[in-house]
This record gives structure tokens, sequence and C-alpha cells, in this order.
């Protein structure tokens, strides 16, 4: 039997360096079940902020970019542009209020979608004759316009495939958030939704999807988080990082958005400062219009001393990180329900998360702590004194009752396979 083939449409989403990578785990999954993968998306395979070296060692992955130079200049002129003016003031937010995630949305997104709309159509147009697609899969926002466009052309069926969504589902007809929702409510044969707390199933209920139509899971558990490690070893990573003599190592990894909520951190940081002799606040993650107020708070509450900013983290980093903290944050105000909870539960940390109304339904296990976000900072604060006094009777167990994501794309694969079986 031929391998079915997959048209898949990303855009600039791709296999980020710093990411669990849903996106190569998704790849992954169809290429290990039998089906060819084509994937077209607007930057190239040199460009260094992804990691598409794996895929294309295989065989049965095909990928169609643009000029490496035409990469270069976007990319470097977004990286020369100075982001001061652009600052998120978030000084004068309580931390135990909460904000939305308008940050992530801007202008420059509404025209680029426009803009590859257009581009990417006339390129399927051109190739997808001789690639003769089974199945068109249009890998979130930027992805729909010229995965439906096709998938018209060719009458082939289209999935859409969201990370989860900006839109407001008590607010779904925001000016804001309309070019999301003009994907969100194209019509396809399939959408899958990831669970990570921002409601996305109820988004698309309410724009008139059926329940046949909607598939919504959560990421699976990425194999590089279930390495071991020797104690020694581990010793010699909490030297490095100058942690031998602290009374308790807290740590975000989280990019510098407003809603993602560093600075509550930081607030948790200094009221454990006139508890405590020495905590210590692990930071990492990538820059964001958040990061000069943050190091600004730092530097004001004179936590200089108690803070380590790490940068950008490689995800084969993530596990020795996650090792030597004491207790993980996970404070976003908004899709609270992502892969480093799912990790955390996994590796048994002790784990204080913000509850986003879906997450405390869902992973019940007694080493994550969930908050108030309106009652943050109480609240936290009494958490970490009770992991404080108790750290050295804490013990780390693995649950294995997190799926991995074999596990989680086998359920998509085989909806897939049900499709492809109706249209044949």
């Amino acid at each position: 039997m031929n391998n079915k083939k997959v048209l898949l449409i990303s855009g600039i989403v791709g296999p980020l360096k710093s990411s669990n990578n849903s996106f190569t785990n998704t790849v992954k999954g169809y290429l290990n079940n039998g089906f060819k993968v084509y994937h077209f998306a607007f930057y190239n395979k040199r460009n260094t902020k992804y990691e598409l070296f794996e895929l294309l060692e295989n065989k049965n992955y095909k990928f169609f970019g643009i000029p490496y130079f035409v990469s270069y200049f976007l990319n470097g002129k977004r990286r020369n542009k100075k982001r001061g003016k652009n600052d998120y003031i978030i000084e004068s937010i309580h931390p135990n209020e909460v904000i939305k995630p308008n940050s992530e949305i801007s202008k420059t997104q509404y025209f680029f979608n426009l803009f590859y709309s257009i581009f990417e159509s006339i390129r399927l147009l051109l190739f997808s004759p001789f690639i003769r697609p089974d199945i068109i899969y249009a890998y979130e926002i930027f992805g729909v316009n010229p995965g439906y466009f096709i998938a018209k052309i060719l009458n082939k069926p289209l999935i859409k495939r969201f990370q989860g969504t900006f839109i407001d589902k008590d607010n779904i007809n925001s000016k804001k958030t309309l070019f999301h929702k003009k994907a969100y409510e194209k019509d396809c044969t399939l959408n899958i939704m990831t669970n990570d707390g921002t409601k996305g199933d109820e988004v698309l209920r309410k724009l008139g999807f059926s329940e046949e139509k909607i598939l919504f899971l959560i990421n699976g558990l990425d194999e590089r988080i279930r390495k071991s490690i020797r104690e020694k070893d581990l010793e010699k990573f909490k030297l490095k990082l100058d942690l031998g003599d602290k009374d308790l190592v807290l740590g975000i990894f989280n990019r510098f958005y407003p809603f993602k909520r560093i600075d509550r951190a930081v607030y948790l940081l200094k009221e454990l400062k006139e508890e405590l002799d020495n905590p210590y606040l692990l930071i990492g993650g990538m820059g964001g219009p958040t990061e000069s107020t943050i190091r600004k708070m730092v530097k004001n509450f004179h936590l200089e001393d108690n803070v380590k900013f790490l940068g950008e983290i490689q995800y084969d980093d993530m596990f020795l990180y996650y090792k030597v903290c004491d207790v993980i944050l996970l404070l976003n105000d908004y899709a609270n329900t992502g892969n480093q909870l799912l990790e955390a539960a996994y590796l048994g940390k002790q784990t204080i998360a913000v509850d986003d109304e879906n997450n405390s339904k869902i992973f019940k296990f007694e080493n994550i702590h969930y908050v108030n976000p309106y009652n943050f900072l109480e609240e936290s604060v009494k958490l970490s004194m009770e992991i404080y006094k108790n750290k050295n009777n804490i013990e780390e167990r693995i649950n294995n009752k997190i799926l991995s994501w074999e596990q989680r794309m086998d359920i998509e694969i085989k909806k897939v396979e049900e499709i492809l079986g109706k249209n044949c």
C-alpha cells in the first residue's frame, strides 16, 4: 500500500529550539505511522530559530521553505529593532490581579496573515498537482486560509490544528482577535485543538462546530523529560549555578509576556526574603516586552543576589533545570494547562500553579498545588514555606499516568485514518 500524503502548511510555526516541540512531535507521529509529509513554511531550513535537522533526515519528510536571504533579512530586521518603546509596564499591576493575553496579537500579524495567505495559496496551487496529497493539514492560524483554499480546489479533507486560542470564549467578536476568529470559523473536516486551559473547545462550539468536528486533546510528554541523571552529575550542575547554600530554589521558565506573569515570581521571592535567609529564583526563557521591567523590579526590590536570569534555555536542558528546583512556578493568567504542568506532574516536582479553572480539574496530583490568582501572594507564600519546612522529607515520584507523545498521536492518527477511510 502506498504511503498516504499529508500536505502540511504552517507559516512561521515550526520546531523552535527552546520549546517542548508539539510541532516536531506531531510531524514525527505521522512519519512513524507511515505517512509522507510535505511541509510548506515561511522560513528557511537554515534558520537557526528552528530545529529541522531530525525531520530532514527522514526520507518521507519534504520541506518547502523560502530562500535563505529572505529569511535572514526578515529575522535580522526584527532582531535589530529596539524594543524599549514596546515594553509593557507591569510594575503597577498587583500580583493578585489578572491580565488578559492581548500582548500576543499585533497589527503586524494581521498584515502578515493577508500576505502569507496569498503567497502560500499560489505556491500550493503550483506544487500540489505534483504532490497529489490525501489530506490538507493547516497548522495554526496562518496555515488556515491557504489550507482551506487548496482543500477546496483539490476536494480533499482539511484538518485545522491549533495549539490553544487567544480568543476569549466570552468575547469571540473582539476586533483584536477578528482574524483569529475567521481562521477558527472556516469550515473543515476536523479541528484539532490543544487543551491548554484556553477553552478552545468552547470557542469552536460557539462558532457552530459539532462535536464530531472537534478533537480536544492534551499534549503528550516529550521523551527528553523521561531521561535520568546520576546524583553526582546533578550536584555538579547545582554547583555550576551556585545553588549550594540556597534555602529554597524556585524556578520559572517562560517568555517575558504580560500574562505569563513572571512578575508574580519576583513578588513571591520578595515576600520569602522576609522569612528565609537565602531564597533563590531561576528565571529562564526567551525575551519579550516585560523583560526590562522584570529586571527593574529585581533591582528595585534589592533582589539581585537572589535571582539568576538564565536567558533562553534549550529544551534538551530543561530536565536539569527542573531537577535542581525545589519549587516549579507556573503562574500564567491564561493557558496554564501547558507542557510544563505535564512535565512537573510526571517528575513529581513540587509545583505552585495558578488555577486557570481547567488545570485543577484535569491534573489532580499531590505535588501540584493550585492557587487562586486573586489571592496569589498569600497562598503561594504559605505553600512555599510549607514546602521549605518539609523539603527534606519530600519524595519525588515519577508519574506514569501522563501520556507520552506517541500515545497522544495514536489518538489523532486513528481519527485521521477514519476520515481517510470515508474519503476513499
